[in-house]
Parts: structure tokens; sequence; C-alpha cells
């Protein structure tokens, strides 16, 4: 998918699929229901070296219990979850209101993670127009990285969530 860049406008190819993406950010829809593996925390920027962390040794453990144990498709899964999970983290603590909290969830082939904060009426909202390299796309990368993302009201909390893949289909060379 294109973002743009530096002033250029994106196509119309482009600008469509970038309006699919906000607008998924801005419907309600359920957390899938799986028990949480794991509860982080979430208490400051300064804490997310060591989130990263809990959540690769987390995410490793879970692909060698599935039988997956080649360093390179483990490193490459776990990264790339990773820049999710980040943003997930992150934009909890950046934008949403304490307490935060990280769910950890398995579920067969994938993994469900949900970033739960207090700040209900603020709805993650995707970057519209901003100059490259002055941030907000990290909601079209989880948008591009998983298999679904969403939001879901539940009382005075907010929880958004992602579905992350465990095994990537090979690519073709």
């Amino acid at each position: 998918m294109t973002h743009g860049s530096g002033g250029r406008r994106p196509d119309g190819q482009a600008s469509a699929a970038l309006a699919a993406v906000r607008a998924s950010w801005q419907r309600v829809s359920p957390v899938p229901d799986v028990v949480p593996a794991d509860v982080l925390q979430l208490t400051s920027l300064r804490q997310l070296g060591a989130v990263r962390r809990h959540v690769r040794a987390f995410l490793a453990a879970s692909l060698r219990a599935d039988g997956v144990v080649a360093a390179d498709v483990v490193d490459e899964v776990v990264e790339t979850s990773i820049l999710v999970i980040d943003e997930l983290a992150s934009n909890a603590l950046r934008h949403g209101a304490p307490p935060a909290t990280l769910d950890l969830r398995e579920a067969g082939d994938h993994w469900v993670v949900v970033a739960t904060d207090s700040a209900r009426d603020v709805l993650p909202t995707p970057a519209v127009d901003r100059p490259a390299g002055h941030g907000g796309y990290g909601l079209y990368v989880i948008a591009d990285l998983t298999s679904a993302h969403g939001v879901e009201i539940d009382g005075d909390r907010k929880h958004v969530w992602a579905l992350l893949a465990k095994h990537r289909q090979a690519r073709s060379q």
C-alpha cells in the first residue's frame, strides 16, 4: 500500500485504500473471544523496551510450542508482530488514559493482541495528509500487517485489537 510521501498525492487507488483503512478504525468491532494468556500493565513509554522483550519471549515460545524451530522464521514472524504490538501499546499510552494494559491471546494459528485503556471516547484516528516523517502512520502499519483489527468499547474501557498470523505464507522467489 502506498501511503504517499513528501508532498506527493497518492493515486486514486491508493487514496481509496487509505480511506478504507481510516474507516476501518472508526467502526466498532468486538474483540475476538479468546481468553488472555498474558496481561501486561502499561505504565509509561520508558517501559516499552521491557514490554517488547517480554512479548518477544512470549511469541517465540508460542511458535516453538507449535513446532516452529527455524530461527529465521521465528525471528521474522516475531519482529513483524512486534511492530504491531509496539504501535498498539505506545498508542494506548500516548493517546489513551490510564490504566492501560496489553493482553496477549493465542487463537490457533493467530495471536490476538489487545491494548486497553480508559479513553473510551477517543477512537484511533489514522493520520491524514500529514507530511512524511511527522509520524502518525502506525494505524496504517497495523492494518497492513494484521489479518484483522478493530476497536471495541466496553463500559468505561476501550479495547484496540489486532489479529496476527503466527505462520507466514511462503513467499515466491
